[in-house]
Formats: structure tokens, sequence, C-alpha cells
């Protein structure tokens, strides 16, 4: 790592000051042949009109970036280029910049944390940079995928590591930039956290108290709506209308019978009874003491059960189906 860089990849502050400017060089993005000066707080990015046109709808129009009243003298020229004052934070303009900029820093396939991801999505959004956003909005799906199959999966395949705060952070996120289509998982994994554990999380979210009261009613309605769908789904194979075709045994019914009124009792537990049921499909019959054909109903009507939830979701927390929330952030199937 170079003297010039902090562990995150940002500018070290040992940056030249530009007097004139009254602000730092950012040393890894400050071109000679720059034809174009962007301050935010006070750090400078000399980079070229060119290419910022290239990537950025707003860019292309220099007279379309915004210049709000309090930045001074919109005139200010540095060296002989304009000088365009933003209102964006310095971390966020660099990591935006050096995604254009380095073809190394921000690559598909290739893990990134929420931060570099965060402040391309707020930019790219912002500056209409359309390719980046797509890519940005990419990461984030591997994260909370509007797939089943690729939820299950998550884990091992996301690209956004996992970090504390994570659902605070992603929620105010999506509000910020209008994404829609992580938020169904988000809601799903924070679901299946302890409920006041999740509030704590959603009262610290960097929103106004209006938005902020309107996500928590939301949530906690969705989640309750999950809990309700998942028991009545999940456990319906206790009802005695439930179709075991292949039965082996005389007794099983007698089991199912047995065992409803403790599944009942245990959807109140800690880890409620449907969720082990969801983790552990293939176990359910074993426990419940029914034949081998019957544990194998039992686990296909779980996975199916599963996967008819899933495609509920977004609804269960007041959003657009899939495939509307897919189709609005440009996500393929």
């Amino acid at each position: 790592m170079s003297k010039s860089q902090t562990e995150d990849g940002t500018s070290s502050p040992q940056e030249l000051l530009l007097g004139p400017l009254n602000s730092r060089k950012n040393q890894d993005l400050w071109y000679a042949d720059g034809s174009v000066v962007l301050v935010a707080d006070t750090t400078a990015f000399r980079v070229h009109t060119s290419v910022l046109a290239q990537n950025c709808d707003v860019f292309r129009d220099m007279d379309a970036i915004p210049k709000p009243d309090a930045v001074g003298d919109l005139e200010e020229t540095y060296e002989g280029c304009p000088v365009i004052n933003l209102q964006d934070s310095a971390t966020d303009l660099e990591y935006f910049l050096k995604a254009i900029y380095k073809f190394s820093f921000f690559r598909p396939n290739k893990k990134s944390k929420f931060p570099v991801v965060a402040a391309i999505l707020r930019l790219s959004t912002k500056y209409m940079a359309n390719d980046l956003r797509r890519q940005a909005i990419q990461f984030l799906t591997t994260a909370f995928p509007p797939d089943y199959d690729a939820w299950s999966k998550r884990n091992e395949t996301r690209l956004l590591p996992y970090f504390v705060g994570e659902t605070a952070a992603m929620i105010t996120l999506c509000q910020q930039t209008g994404i829609r289509v992580v938020l169904p998982g988000v809601y799903y994994a924070a679901a299946k956290r302890p409920l006041s554990d999740v509030l704590d999380d959603l009262r610290s979210l960097d929103l106004d108290d209006t938005t902020k009261q309107d996500i928590c009613s939301k949530f906690i309605l969705g989640r309750e709506r999950l809990r309700q769908a998942e028991i009545k789904s999940i456990l319906s194979f206790f009802e005695p209308t439930f179709t075991r075709a292949t039965c082996q045994s005389g007794n099983d019914t007698a089991s199912l019978q047995r065992y409803a009124g403790t599944a009942l009792v245990r959807t109140a537990d800690p880890e409620p009874y449907q969720d082990w049921c969801m983790s552990n499909p293939a176990l359910v019959g074993t426990f419940i003491n029914v034949c081998a054909n019957c544990c194998v109903t039992i686990e296909m009507h779980i996975e199916g059960a599963k996967r008819n939830i899933w495609s509920q979701l977004p609804g269960l927390f007041g959003l657009p189906d899939w495939d509307i929330l897919r189709a609005e952030d440009e996500v393929d199937e």
C-alpha cells in the first residue's frame, strides 16, 4: 500500500494543499491533462469532461451540473480548468470516480464493501451513470437476491460481505436511491431476528421521523403477515385433509394428530417451530415418527410451501410483486 493510500482505498491526509481552491488535491484522481476540477468537501479532483460525459448523462451538459448558491464564485477556475463545487461527500465522489477511471476498483464478480457500493449507487443515481447504477444494484442483489434459489445459497455467493448494521444501512440506501428490489429480502432477513433488535436498527435510520415511522409500521405488519403465512402454509401437513397418498403405516395419522398441539405451542418459541421445519425439512417426519414415504411427502410439501411464500414475500411487506420490482430496477431473472 502506498503512502498516499489508506486501507479502504481512499486518499490519505498526505495530500498537497491547493491554495487558490482552499482544497486538498486527491493524488489518485488528479490528472495533469484534466479539463475540469471537481470539489467535494475540501478535496479536489482534476478529471476529464469527456470521460464524465461518456459515463454520466448529467455531465454531458456541464451547465446541468448542480451548482448550489452557497458554493461561491461559479466562474472560478484553476490552471484554466473550470471548478465545479459539488454537494457530495469527498469519499463518495472518490469511490464514484475510481469506478469510472480504474478498471480493477469496481468489477463484476469481485467482492466489494458496502461503503463503496453505496457511494457508487448514490452518485450513479444522482448523475445518471446508468451502467454503474445497474452494476451497483447487481452487487446488492447478491446479498439480497429476488430469486428463491439464489437466496438459499446467498451466504456462499454474495459479493457484498455481511457487516454490523446491515439492515439499517440497506434500508437507508434504498430510500436514498429509489431501489426496491432488495427490500423484500432485507425485510425477510430482519424478520428472522428478535423484534426488539430490529426496531433499534430502524429507529437509527438516517431518515426523517415520518419516513422512519412508516418503515417501522410496514415492517411490523409485514413481519406478522409473514409469520402467519409460514404457520398456515408450512404446517398444513398437520391438517386432517392433508394428502399422504403413499403412506405405509396406519399409525401416521394418529402420530400427526398427537404432535399437532405441541407444534402449535412451539410456534411461539425463540426459534419458532415453522422456522425449524423450513431449515430441516428432511428431519420433520422423522421427529414426528411417521413412515419413510410420509417423511418424503412432508419434506416435499415444506419445500414447495417455502417457494410459494417467497413468491408472495413483497406483497407481505406492502411492495409490488417480484416481476415489477425486477423491471423497475432492471434486474434480470
